[in-house]
């Protein structure tokens, strides 16, 4: 199924915001969604992997200090969260837990957009880790600390 209303993705901010939407609408929850994605406008296919990967080690309540790339962040965010996807792609409001994007330099000839797609389960796992604790859906459960030596 495709995003019809989308229109042409061209090699502007635009364009960017529709290959984004567009790509969470691909997803469909398979990714085990909601997820964060990590974006990267620009450089060549693998340097924009690298970076793209990168912004998923920003924290989920950071905001950019490019105020262009904050409003597409928040932009994304919005607008992919009405797709309708939802949680493991069964429907609803939440697609997207976090949508972190950075620029790069690039040839005239190419215009990559990259996106990197983490899950939401590794950051509950990373958050929860830091808490000394496991992710479940209800939240974080304590793990028993046992000593190796008795």
């Amino acid at each position: 199924m495709q995003l019809d209303h989308l229109g042409r993705a061209d090699r502007d901010l635009e364009g960017v915001k529709k290959c984004l939407l567009h790509s969470v609408w691909q997803a469909q929850g398979q990714g085990c969604a909601p997820g964060a994605i990590g974006v990267c406008i620009g450089s060549d296919r693998a340097g924009g992997y690298h970076l793209a990967k990168q912004q998923l080690f920003r924290t989920l309540d950071d905001t950019n200090p490019d105020p262009v790339l904050a409003k597409l962040e928040q932009e994304i965010m919005e607008q992919a969260n009405q797709l309708g996807v939802g949680a493991m792609g069964f429907g609803g409001s939440n697609s997207l837990i976090g949508c972190k994007i950075t620029a790069a330099n690039r040839l005239p000839a190419s215009f990559f957009v990259t996106v990197a797609y983490d899950c939401w389960r590794s950051v509950a796992w990373e958050f929860c880790s830091m808490l000394k604790a496991a992710p479940s859906p209800s939240g974080c459960i304590a793990i028993p600390t046992v000593p190796l030596n008795g």
